[in-house]
């Protein structure tokens, strides 16, 4: 009891900012540790398989999921410090040179949106069912979550959006990145500099076309190149 009112403190994870998300540098949560957003040298080394076996981990199902084993290898890549299991107070330790936080059951889902936030994805949380009282609602948020469930199972893979593809696209487009040093970027930050390539081109499209046809609005929004586009 006494362990866990030194470390244990409610924690309220919220949607990360932009900037933060950005970043090279972990993101450090109180007494739980630095969330990391690997980079493409980080994900090879441990191999693109692996890599991709840790995101399903962390997409199952996180109230019947919780094997230490798998789990603490999944969050050692992910968070800067070491993590173990303990098997006497039942959750995953957070350590340096000492324990400086920890992560329970109910702290692990949190963490994993967290993890997947800084790896540019993005979840949608089944409801809680339990909580409606209704029966006719909950007879339509029942249906509303076996579509979903139906959905993922038809959703066939887009061999364009393989990450190896991506990362020779954003190489070879140029603005300074090349097959070199690309592998120094976050795995956030190539998702992003995917995207706004993708945004930059159909602005370059849309302004050759004005420019030399123009349009029947007579107006072109020379701003559009700079909007966000990450929410």
């Amino acid at each position: 009891q006494h362990f866990y009112k030194k470390y244990l403190r409610q924690v309220n994870i919220v949607q990360l900012s932009y900037f933060e998300l950005l970043s090279s540098e972990p993101v450090y949560l109180k007494n739980i540790g630095g969330i990391i957003s690997p980079t493409l040298r980080d994900i090879s080394s441990i191999g693109i398989n692996t890599y991709q076996y840790f995101l399903s981990i962390l997409l199952m199902d996180k109230k019947t999921f919780f094997d230490s084993y798998v789990i603490q290898n999944v969050l050692n890549f992910f968070i800067k410090e070491n993590v173990s299991y303990s098997n006497e107070h039942e959750c995953f330790l957070i350590h340096e040179t000492e324990t400086t936080g920890i992560i329970t059951k109910e702290i692990y889902p949190k963490v994993c949106d967290l993890i997947l936030q800084r790896n540019y994805i993005k979840t949608q949380h089944n409801e809680d069912l339990s909580k409606i009282e209704n029966p006719k609602a909950l007879e339509i948020m029942k249906k509303i979550q076996k579509g979903r469930a139906e959905s993922k199972k038809n959703t066939q893979t887009d061999e364009n959006m393989e990450l190896g593809n991506i990362i020779s696209a954003v190489a070879n487009k140029g603005n300074g990145l090349n097959i070199l040093n690309i592998w120094d970027i976050t795995i956030f930050q190539l998702w992003d500099c995917f995207m706004r390539l993708s945004n930059n081109n159909i602005y370059d499209i849309q302004s050759m076309s004005v420019a030399a046809w123009g349009n029947k609005d007579k107006y072109f929004d020379f701003t559009s190149w700079y909007k966000r586009i990450y929410n």
